[in-house]
């Protein structure tokens, strides 16, 4: 129970809030000054009530009346340098990131996709570059990596069909081959003892002792938490306890692990804490959970969970994690950031609730700068760390670096074709690029969940034709061997437009319904609807002038 102290003014608007909320049953204890008042009202039930408040309406007197406040962003001058979450916009979910020294890393799932495990790097925690690679072609799926460092050397373990480890004594690279640990399971999370013993855990609260080389394990897994109790009331997938992540403070050891599912309703996910004085419990669990949770879906950011803490040089920490933006489910997982405080027992606290979508001070004082731009010349010698190609075994297929994007065919279909994908960021915006093709190749202009479930503009000998997931939607002639292609997104409604010579547009469908290319609506996967270029058939395609931009 937390006891709050607040005027008779402060508890009227609250009173207010509540009441617009169509709230009446709450569970806790406010002391308003001259009175007593026995009306049961619990910190968690406070960031539900008011996810959908704006934050003028959060913040000042009645927030600090709960005793919320950050000193740092408290006292913190809106003239200096701001942070907007998120932190990278589009589908770069299970984010898991580390510190040394003054560098931060950091790297995602892949799922499929080649170049896999990009690694990100920042000085300053919201401006960041890819440095590397670590596999240049699909091997499998990969999921929800974790990045650590043990004694000067880095590790990655992730899954992908079974737990792999990779190393290297640089993130920038290169990177060793997969190292198959063989356990049969997802999600690992790294933690080093205080007697130098390396352990593994994994999804389902299990935990396995590592070699001291981290390479190979010693022994039989074991159960060794069983997660949080949520209400039972709550809107989730499940139970699904995933995605253990570890971190040491003090004298303890912090498990942070995502539980309630990753899709499904907006209130399905969240990220809970446990900690111990030992590396394999006993684990208590924190009486703040959950660390982070979607209330309602009123909220700006839906399903918001499976994070990894980390701290600054001067020892102020963060949470950095995954979510869907509120209503598109289709841009995929954003990862996001917001700041964590200490309580004086102990525990973690995540105290902006809704909040987490408003502007607040940059971590370590300097401002954040859009992230690498999605538009392409084609003019680097090799494709930017934004492109990102579907079960391919060959990158080579795809060469850059005279101003053009050169795709040498693949497969009798745009589903064998691995097409090569962008993460959309934006709920509206529009593609556009000018296709060239050989006699018996195709060049397609599209937008995918998979290369099954796809809309798509494809420019063959004689003709432009526009597919969606079962059927041909639209053909056209078209006798040159080029043209100028356009996809628009609109909130998930979808059209495509060519043009003879970049100035002069027809339509050639619109209006096509892409709110299901999406976890919720494919049931399986959980990518995102991404933007493709793809070739297929014989010979190659040829591709120039990428452009995105929002709308």
């Amino acid at each position: 129970m937390i006891g709050v102290t607040i005027n008779q003014q402060k508890w009227d608007v609250l009173n207010e809030i509540l009441n617009q909320k169509h709230e009446r049953k709450i569970c806790a204890s406010i002391k308003v000054e001259g009175e007593n008042m026995k009306s049961r009202l619990t910190r968690r039930d406070w960031l539900k009530l008011t996810a959908g408040v704006s934050a003028a309406t959060l913040t000042g007197d009645l927030w600090e009346a709960w005793g919320q406040t950050s000193q740092s962003l408290a006292a913190s001058d809106m003239a200096q340098p701001m942070f907007q979450n998120p932190l990278f916009a589009g589908d770069y979910p299970d984010p898991t990131i580390l510190r040394v020294g003054k560098d931060f890393y950091l790297t995602h799932t892949s799922y499929s996709y080649a170049p896999g495990l990009v690694i990100w790097h920042s000085r300053d925690l919201v401006n960041w570059l890819p440095i590397s690679q670590v596999l240049n072609e699909t091997h499998g799926e990969i999921w929800a990596p974790d990045l650590v460092e043990h004694t000067g050397r880095y590790f990655i373990y992730f899954p992908m069909g079974g737990i792999f480890v990779v190393h290297a004594e640089h993130p920038r690279g290169p990177w060793s081959a997969p190292i198959d640990l063989k356990i049969d399971d997802i999600d690992p999370g790294h933690v080093v003892g205080p007697d130098g013993k390396r352990y593994l855990y994994t999804a389902g609260g299990h935990v396995v002792e590592l070699a001291a080389d981290g390479l190979s394990t010693i022994g039989e897994r074991k159960k060794v938490y069983a997660g949080w109790d949520f209400p039972k009331e709550w809107k989730t997938e499940g139970f699904w306890l995933e995605s253990p992540k570890l971190t040491r403070r003090g004298e303890y050891y912090y498990l942070i692990c995502a539980e309630g599912g990753t899709a499904g309703p907006p209130t399905s996910h969240m990220a809970v804490v446990a900690r111990s004085k030992s590396p394999l419990g006993p684990w208590e669990n924190s009486p703040l959970n959950p660390l982070i949770h979607t209330y309602s879906a009123d909220e700006d950011w839906w399903s918001v969970g499976h994070g990894t803490l980390v701290s600054t040089p001067d020892d102020r920490w963060y949470f950095v994690y995954h979510g869907y933006r509120k209503g598109f489910q289709t841009l995929g997982r954003n990862t996001l950031m917001e700041p964590i405080e200490w309580t004086g027992d102990g525990w973690p606290r995540a105290p902006l609730g809704a909040r987490r979508s408003q502007p607040m001070p940059a971590p370590m004082g300097r401002a954040q700068h859009p992230m690498i731009e999605l538009s392409d010349d084609f003019k680097a010698p090799t494709l930017k760390a934004t492109w990102q190609a579907w079960k391919e075994t060959d990158m080579s297929r795809f060469q850059v670096g005279t101003g053009a994007l050169i795709v040498r065919a693949k497969g009798n279909s745009y589903a064998e074709s691995s097409p090569l994908t962008l993460r959309a960021r934006d709920e509206s915006y529009e593609v556009q690029v000018v296709a060239s093709i050989e006699d018996q190749s195709r060049a397609a202009l599209g937008l995918e969940y998979n290369p099954k479930v796809a809309v798509f503009v494809e420019l063959e000998n004689g003709q432009l034709n526009v597919y969606g997931p079962k059927e041909k939607l639209a053909s056209r002639a078209w006798p040159a061997a080029t043209a100028w292609l356009k996809m628009v997104n609109r909130k998930n409604r979808v059209e495509f437009l060519a043009s003879g010579d970049g100035q002069k547009w027809q339509s050639l469908i619109a209006n096509f319904d892409a709110s299901e290319f999406d976890q919720n609506g494919q049931h399986g996967g959980f990518q995102a609807a991404r933007p493709t270029l793809a070739a297929s058939g014989s010979g190659s395609a040829r591709f120039t002038d990428f452009l995105y931009q929002k709308i």
